[in-house]
């Protein structure tokens, strides 16, 4: 539920200050980044006040980004589609800042339990964990192609290709979260459900244009 709300809040901020995201765009990295700095700090306890940040640090904000970002590309309202399209970039490149810092934050102990103590590990805590590398060896090339800068240097068929392997991104990402709360299905049931449907309906969309545009 906390997903769904992120989701809309951010929806309503993106319909009405695309603009501003658009040209303050690098303050809004900075920001992102100093966010991040922020919830490294509080886990590593290096300041006694305690910042409450959970919505950040646990991937709340990211995979609502990743969200719209997602849908951005198969809706069909075109008034709402030009708005969220101009700032998809944008909003692709704060998510992916923010789940840096969520993947240093955990990876502080998952990544080093791989490595050194494995076998402590639940089969899904180490499957999850290495889902969630893939995931971060896709999403930096996918950061950086999303910067205007880069992209406006490379080859359009290049930036595409690395572009297209988004959805494998966004597959690992539903995969990484099931294996995450399905041990824990009867107090997660609720989330399971949330999460199925949204990235289920974004597949099936996604293919429906497809071949939609294919014919």
């Amino acid at each position: 539920m906390i997903l769904i709300l992120t989701i809309l809040a951010i929806s309503i901020l993106v319909n009405k200050y695309w603009k501003f995201i658009r040209k303050q765009a690098i303050g809004l990295y900075i920001l992102s980044t100093l966010i991040c700095i922020l919830f490294i700090v509080n886990k590593l306890n290096l300041i006694n006040y305690k910042f409450n940040l959970g919505i950040f640090s646990r991937g709340t904000v990211s995979l609502a980004l990743f969200t719209i970002v997602m849908f951005t590309g198969v809706i069909n309202n075109p008034k709402i589609k030009s708005k969220f399209m101009s700032v998809r970039g944008e909003l692709s490149i704060i998510a992916c800042i923010l789940t840096l810092g969520h993947n240093i934050i955990y990876g502080m102990r998952y990544f080093k339990l791989l490595i050194f103590n494995s076998e402590i590990l639940s089969l899904c805590k180490f499957m999850a964990t290495i889902v969630s590398l893939i995931m971060i060896i896709l999403m930096i090339p996918l950061m950086i192609t999303s910067f205007k800068c880069v992209r406006k240097k490379m080859k359009y068929t290049t930036w595409k290709r690395i572009q297209k392997t988004a959805y494998i991104f966004y597959g690992l990402m539903y995969v990484h979260i099931m294996l995450l709360y399905m041990p824990s299905f009867k107090i997660k049931y609720l989330d399971i459900f949330i999460y199925s449907l949204l990235f289920n309906l974004y597949f099936i969309l996604r293919l429906y244009k497809y071949f939609k545009y294919k014919k």
